[in-house]
């Protein structure tokens, strides 16, 4: 993996995420998830990593985690993603890889992306329409460390959190100009997006019985599009690039629609 640079931070927040290999279930039941979840546990301490949320999905795994070198969060995932393979063939009578790849790192680069972070990794399971609400899922951190959003801990939490990005005025002024559309996550610069507004839009055309010229001159079906669109987590982004139209315009037209 090649090594990344340490920008505005004390300490380095990374998004964290892995795939079973040809997207297949690598988490076929409840104690899979489990082991899975005892192994990041097991191996944080020895390498030194914390981890702020996380969200075990049944082909797909999310970890928001603070280390302070990239080569122990290399390490962290190389052990706990080898166990867990080890584990799954032994268990499974498989033999060969279990994940895509070692995992995808992205770096969290302001205040604002890491909070986004925290909220995106545990609407996991409801945007996979495994659940309706965040606090039925037993599979993330999000009712072991965060459903208690007034306690002080979470108040602890969200100070330490801040702390750890020195430079203030960069991070305001940042954020001041970034919208959460603009965050891209790791899943998000999947081709699966990308296909999924694709087909989305094909087949709303169908659904209409329109053209795509007159879908993008009809200001009533651009809002339906749009709506549909963001219910699928489709980023204003993808849809810009999809439809040649203007991200603010867009954005617009979902609020307008929303009314």
């Amino acid at each position: 993996m090649p090594r990344i640079a340490r920008k505005y931070m004390t300490v380095s927040f990374f998004h964290l995420m892995t795939q079973g290999i040809n997207k297949e279930y690598i988490f076929e039941n409840k104690k899979d998830k489990t082991m899975y979840e005892k192994l990041i546990f097991l191996y944080k301490d020895e390498f030194d990593v914390n981890i702020l949320s996380y969200s075990i999905m049944d082909n797909h795994t999310h970890i928001l985690i603070k280390v302070e070198t990239v080569e122990s969060m290399s390490k962290f995932m190389h052990k706990v993603n080898t166990q867990y393979a080890t584990y799954y063939n032994k268990k499974y009578g498989r033999t060969g890889y279990v994940f895509k790849n070692r995992y995808k790192a992205q770096m969290i680069n302001s205040l604002k992306h890491l909070y986004r972070c925290i909220d995106y990794i545990h609407d996991n399971p409801v945007k996979a329409g495994i659940c309706k609400n965040r606090n039925q899922y037993q599979y993330s951190s999000f009712t072991k460390l965060y459903q208690c959003s007034q306690t002080k801990a979470m108040i602890a939490l969200e100070r330490y959190l801040k702390d750890s990005f020195i430079d203030k005025k960069h991070d305001s002024d940042e954020n001041n100009l970034e919208d959460n559309d603009n965050i891209i996550f790791l899943e998000d610069m999947d081709e699966d997006k990308q296909s999924i507004c694709e087909k989305e839009i094909n087949k709303y055309i169908v659904e209409k019985q329109i053209d795509r010229k007159i879908l993008l001159k009809n200001k009533e079906n651009l809002r339906e599009i749009v709506s549909r669109l963001k219910s699928k987590k489709i980023s204003y982004r993808i849809m810009a690039e999809k439809l040649g139209i203007g991200r603010e315009t867009l954005r617009r037209l979902n609020i307008e629609s929303s009314k």
